[in-house]
């Protein structure tokens, strides 16, 4: 068996490696059509503004977009409202998802999963098309091979060639390898175990992605994508090299803390290790999703629903603080990019096969009410102040305000901001605020809600309301006008 550090140098002579990319704030926008023919209409202070917009003035540069092969067969059947297309995520949906993302200035990943139906770990069903030949591995990977280079070429001709493609969706067990039950998507047979049969899947989708990228304009560059514990790249990493596949450009991973435990220290010393130890290929996130809130708005179960305890209480500001320090720590060790799944996916009166509503609400970018672009939320965690300094610690502050009935914005100020900035309700009385400062800054600050400046008793100490940065992160808790902060 071949060994990965045996590898490497052949590795590194023959693949293609992504040289001086940009870094990538992802958002998986599938679901954006669908949902406008669902009646969705999505907002910007409190003003209908095209989403695709919403999502690139935010600083979102990627989007990525599904594909399945026949979705007709599941989702035909399902009971939508009047207007609705009978079912998305195929290739003319995918075309129009691709043609509004880039009128908005934006690149493209185009996720084939080479399924008619979500493909998962634990579910990566043979399209209906080809289950003729599910056991025949050569002849399934002629099929694998000209449908993808015929979806590819159609794209090209029609200037929409994705600057990234996905070879399958999840892919940790292989690829097209479950059967399901007729007219289910639930599995009910395993076809194989054996990576060279996967391998061979694999490079017949990547063969023609090379092929229709020679001569393209744009040189899409290939991602594979696993999903799991942290632990379980080193594994996933050698079943492609034992099947031959190592001429992709990107390593994905999904990583949620809901799903995947751990945390965000140990993603980035992940994201270091993968870095160092496969240096041709670059890293990226292609999957992760943070709440905003634990309530669920419809009656379609929210499939995200455990919060990183470090980050409570769940609320909009602290899904955008979680997403802030999550890419500060997949850009520090080099990754290139993070991609946040369904971020537009609204509750309206569609329905999937679980039931009607959307499984997201409570992680969209939006809110639930009104369809408006939330500010405090992670809708804005691609701002640039952010990423300034990335070796910088973190300095929040939270803000109690229960003795004052506060009837308008309430904002922080000090020699460290540049202006008055604007603190988020964290639960009914607390207002919070982060930013990120080097080690031994100085600095003071004060608070203030509509035209009421904090007036402090004479008794506090002249350092009450100021700090200096230690060699790491620092927690500032104060009480509107007293002088009891603690954590400096």
């Amino acid at each position: 068996m071949k060994t990965i550090a045996n590898i490497i140098l052949l590795i590194l002579l023959n693949a293609l490696s992504v040289q001086g990319q940009q870094f990538y704030f992802g958002c998986d926008l599938s679901y954006v059509n669908q949902m406008e023919d669902c009646g969705a209409v999505f907002k910007e202070n409190d003003a209908p503004k095209d989403v695709y917009q919403i999502f690139a003035s935010h600083g979102t540069n990627l989007a990525r977009v599904r594909l399945w092969v026949d979705p007709a067969w599941w989702q035909r059947p399902l009971q939508q409202p009047e207007g609705v297309k009978p079912f998305y995520s195929d290739l003319e949906d995918v075309k129009e998802t691709l043609r509004r993302a880039k009128a908005a200035g934006m690149q493209t990943m185009l996720g084939f999963h080479y399924s008619d139906f979500w493909a998962d770990p634990g579910r990566q069903l043979v399209p209906h098309r080809w289950l003729g030949i599910a056991d025949d591995a050569e002849a399934l990977k002629d099929s694998v091979y000209n449908y993808t280079k015929h979806v590819l070429t159609q794209l090209e001709r029609e200037g929409l060639m994705p600057d990234f493609v996905k070879i399958g969706n999840e892919t940790n067990g292989g690829i097209m390898n479950h059967i399901a039950s007729e007219g289910d998507y639930k599995p009910v047979r395993t076809i194989s175990n054996d990576w060279a049969r996967h391998g061979k899947l694999f490079n017949a989708a990547i063969k023609a992605v090379r092929e229709v990228g020679a001569t393209s304009a744009i040189h899409t560059k290939i991602v594979v994508h696993f999903t799991g514990d942290l632990n379980g790249h080193q594994w996933f990493f050698q079943n492609l090299i034992d099947s031959d596949v190592t001429d992709f450009d990107i390593y994905g991973f999904s990583y949620y803390y809901a799903w995947h435990k751990g945390n965000i220290p140990l993603l980035e010393t992940t994201i270091r290790n993968l870095v160092t130890t496969f240096p041709v290929y670059k890293v990226m996130i292609v999957e992760t999703a943070y709440p905003w809130s634990t309530e669920n708005f419809d009656s379609l179960i929210n499939i995200v629903r455990t919060a990183d305890p470090a980050y409570l209480p769940v609320s909009p500001v602290k899904q955008l603080e979680y997403m802030v320090d999550y890419t500060r720590a997949v850009m520090r060790p080099g990754g290139i990019g993070v991609i946040f799944w369904e971020p537009a996916w609204l509750s309206t009166p569609c329905r999937t096969p679980w039931g009607q509503g959307s499984s997201h609400d409570h992680l969209a970018f939006f809110d639930p009410k009104n369809n408006n672009f939330m500010e405090d939320g992670a809708g804005n965690w691609p701002s640039p102040r952010f990423y300034e300094n990335l070796d910088a610690h973190k300095i929040s502050f939270t803000l109690n305000m229960a003795s004052l009935t506060v009837s308008d914005s309430v904002f922080i100020s000090g020699s460290f901001l540049n202006g008055k900035m604007s603190m988020a309700p964290i639960d009914s009385s607390d207002y919070y605020y982060f930013t990120y400062l080097p080690a031994n800054t100085h600095g003071s600050y004060n608070f203030t809600t509509g035209n009421i400046p904090e007036s402090l008793p004479a008794d506090c100490s002249a350092n009450d309301r100021s700090f200096t940065m230690p060699d790491s992160n620092i927690v500032i808790k104060v009480t509107w006008s007293k002088c009891d902060s603690t954590g400096k």
